[in-house]
């Protein structure tokens, strides 16, 4: 067993001098990987994470991983969460963020270069039949990584049982605590623990291995997928609103089997995997396809996808956070930025040929200064002398304006009337004007040059 944690140990790239460190609950489990480390001479501390869970029995746990810390002779740090407080995801996988965003901290608190975990080869077969009855693909059946993407989360004992750990503490007399909520059936990793794991290993008694294999195998062709998935979901993907606009076009270029990947990683990214199935994505995808404008699809823990016109935004309820309305004044030659609606407006004097830039002329020095604002209800505009004002929202329509577009747009306002709507229409006003006098220009703020 040392031989298989330090063989993992260097395939990552962990020195002994690294300083790693151990998640212990106080569980056989993670009881073995400390002792297994502490053996090899690797340099670790041991963090403890205390749910607010199991009132008591909790509490002797904290002080039962202290003391073996102590014995050890290694550093001990602590957490406590409230992990009983509902927030729409499950106990487990609200335990599992909040033990995960603990030990982070604990890491940086204490200046680890990793953190280590007692995943065994048994955790990886139930979540691989967990994730397998839910609909999974293939980067659900890869199981748990060995490793974190970002490197500093280490998972040493995917390739050892639980009873081989059991069994290391038992011939060296070392205690450990068990957890009684465990024995829970009404948990489902619990009732595959105590019921289907055994059946499984009756019909063939190498099927945990056989199934941690699948998911080294399953591992090969998700990492497959995602080389293939991830330019496409980098094109598709803008985070704003208080969540993220998609644009299907990159996706539904995708094959149909990359295409779903890509919904898979989509919802990784966004914290639902955990409640996704297989049945939600064949949903979504369906979405994609069929949804008209303004309807939404609820998703589990209070999300929904929201389709505006060609684009859709995932995030949570009601829907996405628009920018608020504003409205400034605006005299030459002051300039107005605008961030939120990637616009910058500017002032320049009329040059005797175009700039190429969409603009507004006004005739010599402006009496009234000119509104820059939101859209009001009821506002109208004329396009040109020879036609009567009609409202903003029959341009809006005409034009196909999204919900989105239209809760961006930007009115200019002069002596009362609307003249312009930045990217749609214009009053026409030049010809009483030449070519002396000011124009307001309209760029993306994005491509202006940082140093004006």
């Amino acid at each position: 067993m040392h031989l298989e944690v330090s063989s993992f140990l260097r395939a990552q790239g962990v020195r002994r001098a690294d300083p790693v460190l151990v998640a212990v609950s106080g569980g056989a489990d993670s009881s073995a990987l400390l002792q297994i480390l502490v053996a090899l001479g690797q340099r670790v501390g041991v963090a403890h994470v205390h749910h607010g869970l199991r009132g008591p029995e909790a509490d002797a746990d904290l002080e039962f991983v202290r003391a073996r810390a102590h014995a050890l002779g290694v550093p001990f740090l602590f957490a406590r969460v409230n992990a009983a407080a509902r927030d729409g995801r499950s106990p487990e996988a609200r335990a599992r963020a909040l033990r995960y965003a603990a030990l982070e901290e604990l890491r940086e608190q204490g200046d680890y270069r990793y953190i280590a975990t007692a995943h065994h080869l048994d955790d990886q077969a139930e979540t691989v039949l967990l994730r397998a009855i839910r609909g999974t693909g293939p980067v659900g059946l890869a199981g748990i990584a060995p490793r974190s993407a970002d490197g500093r989360l280490l998972r040493p004992l995917l390739r050892i049982r639980r009873e081989e750990l059991r069994a290391y503490l038992r011939e060296r007399g070392l205690p450990w605590r068990d957890d009684e909520s465990n024995q829970d059936l009404a948990i489902p990793r619990n009732r595959l623990r105590a019921e289907v794991i055994p059946v499984l290993e009756a019909i063939h008694p190498v099927a945990v291995r056989k199934l941690g294999e699948l998911t080294e195998s399953a591992r090969e062709a998700a990492m497959w997928m995602q080389d293939a998935v991830v330019p496409a979901l980098e094109r598709a993907l803008e985070e704003r609103d208080g969540g993220v606009w998609i644009d299907p076009a990159p996706l539904v270029s995708l094959a149909p089997a990359l295409r779903m990947r890509a919904l898979a990683e989509l919802f990784v990214r966004r914290g639902l995997s955990e409640r996704i199935s297989g049945s939600h994505l064949e949903r979504v995808a369906r979405f994609f396809e069929w949804a008209e404008s303004g309807k939404t699809l609820s998703l589990p823990q209070s999300m929904l996808l929201f389709c505006d016109r060609d684009r859709f935004w995932l995030g949570p309820e009601p829907g996405p956070r628009f920018p608020p309305s504003f409205s400034a004044v605006l005299r030459p030659p002051e300039s107005l930025e605008l961030p939120e609606r990637d616009l910058r407006l500017t002032w320049r004097r009329v040059a005797s040929r175009g700039s190429g830039l969409e603009s507004l002329r006004v005739p010599g020095d402006p009496l009234s200064p000119l509104i820059v604002r939101s859209p009001l209800p009821g506002d109208r505009m004329r396009p040109s002398e020879k036609v009567r004002t009609v409202p903003l929202q029959d341009l809006f329509s005409a034009a196909r304006w999204s919900r989105r577009a239209r809760a961006r747009a930007v009115v200019v306002e002069w002596a009362k009337e609307v003249v312009w709507v930045v990217g749609l229409a214009r009053r026409q006003m030049e010809h009483s004007m030449g070519d002396s006098g000011w124009e307001l220009v309209a760029e993306p703020l994005s491509s202006y040059p940082e140093s004006c």
